[in-house]
């Protein structure tokens, strides 16, 4: 038996996971390119550090607006769908940006971008969980979002190059090209992605009938704490859940659109540098998700991998305030930071994974998603205001270490509750 499944793991990352690495790839690509293009963008359009933080965040106002009825909307169309239908309209949206004129049309088109991709995450969580065991939720939501980490790698080498050669390629500056050029692939992703992933077990023709009846088995959860939407909100800790994650996505965002900034600030002028040196603490957070994950579902714990690298990425946080003006050093902290926050958010999905069943999965993942991408629109509008006010982007660096060390101290309290942990100094020695 355990054979068969070892097998049945092999073909469904080949079938289903792989697909969903790409699609989910291309979408941190078109989120988070925009912090590779700030400098130009705010020469031609005219953007303060503030009014380009708000850019920056409107995005989560049109995405959480929208994420719950569209998400609960995913679970009766189908995933496969949805993912066709957000890509291709995300995709001609990111483009289009390539073509703004105006501080307006940047906002809407930011705003608009949210909106179309509202529910992609929380459907993209669901749908592994009908294909993958509840003990195997940790690396298989590794394999999903590593794509966030590989975009930053891929995403400041890519951009820097476009940024650079083809600047003025038929009168068009290189942040346009940019946003055309990394915005299409997605609307042709969409069309090819309907095709390929089945929605269900019973629709794949690759799996035998006993593949199929143990998959099906494998989407039954064990010690479900919400089996409806309507119990989910009526939950307050689901609430305190969505607030620690609100604190990670502050983080995150923060990072995503501010790192090139920072590293510019740091003394790096070259847009093609700038995008390799960000690329730097994305490939050491690969490396903390694949190591944090894979522990986490060994030791068959979640509360502490999830609470503990959230408490390093706000120690770094306020390390890059305090620490010498050495450009070596300033990167290993910012790395620790990013590291910390993404092994963080690989476990938070593995627990909240386990959390819902049924017609609450989707909801709970939208409602918690919803709640915690606050974040990401507070977040850059803060950092802006912030760097605004005192001409450097450590103030900023403070809040957002403050923020993230608050969310940590939240999720400790609440995945105990949710997940029945014991207490940090119960913890069993192998684990600390």
């Amino acid at each position: 038996m355990k054979d068969i499944q070892t097998r049945l793991y092999h073909r469904l990352n080949w079938r289903i996971m792989s697909w969903i690495i790409v699609i989910y790839l291309m979408d941190s690509i078109d989120r988070t390119n925009l912090g590779f293009a700030r400098a130009h963008i705010s020469q031609d359009v005219g953007l303060t550090a503030a009014q380009f933080g708000f850019a920056a965040g409107i995005f989560f106002i049109g995405l959480v607006l929208f994420e719950i009825p569209i998400s609960l909307l995913a679970s009766k169309v189908g995933a496969p769908k949805t993912f066709a239908r957000i890509m291709v309209l995300w995709g001609l949206t990111s483009a289009a940006t390539g073509f703004i004129h105006d501080r307006q049309s940047f906002y809407i088109l930011r705003f608009l971008l949210g909106v179309f991709e509202a529910g992609f995450a929380p459907t993209c969580t669901y749908y592994l969980a009908r294909w993958y065991p509840a003990e195997r939720m940790s690396g298989v939501i590794f394999w999903h979002q590593l794509s966030l980490p590989l975009a930053g790698i891929m995403i400041g080498p890519v951009s820097g190059w476009l940024l650079t050669h083809f600047d003025q390629v038929g009168g068009l500056a290189g942040w346009r090209w940019m946003f055309v050029m990394e915005g299409l692939p997605s609307v042709l992703l969409g069309f090819i992605i309907v095709f390929v992933l089945p929605s269900t077990p019973q629709d794949a023709k690759w799996l035998s009938p006993r593949e199929r009846t143990i998959i099906e088995g494998w989407s039954v959860r064990e010690n479900v704490r919400h089996g409806t939407f309507s119990a989910v909100v009526r939950d307050p800790a689901i609430y305190m859940l969505s607030l620690g994650f609100f604190a990670l996505m502050a983080g995150m965002y923060m990072l995503n659109f501010w790192m090139p900034s920072l590293i510019h600030e740091a003394g790096v002028s070259s847009p093609l540098a700038v995008g390799l040196y960000s690329s730097f603490p994305y490939a050491v957070s690969v490396a903390s998700m694949a190591y944090w994950s894979a522990r986490s579902d060994r030791k068959k714990e979640r509360s502490f991998h999830c609470y503990a690298p959230a408490l390093l990425a706000a120690g770094c946080f306020l390390l890059t305030t305090v620490i010498p003006d050495v450009f070596a050093l300033q990167m290993v902290v910012l790395a620790g930071a990013t590291a910390g926050i993404y092994a963080s958010y690989v476990v938070f999905w593995a627990l909240a994974a386990n959390v819902f069943q049924g017609s609450a999965a989707t909801g709970g993942f939208a409602l918690i998603n919803a709640i915690g991408l606050w974040g990401g629109f507070v977040s850059p509008m803060v950092v802006g205001k912030l760097t605004s006010l005192t001409g450097t982007m450590s103030a900023g660096m403070v809040c957002m270490g403050g923020t993230v060390a608050v969310g940590a101290a939240i999720l400790w309290s609440v995945t105990r509750t949710i997940t029945g942990t014991r207490a940090v100094s119960e913890i069993p020695a192998e684990i600390l």
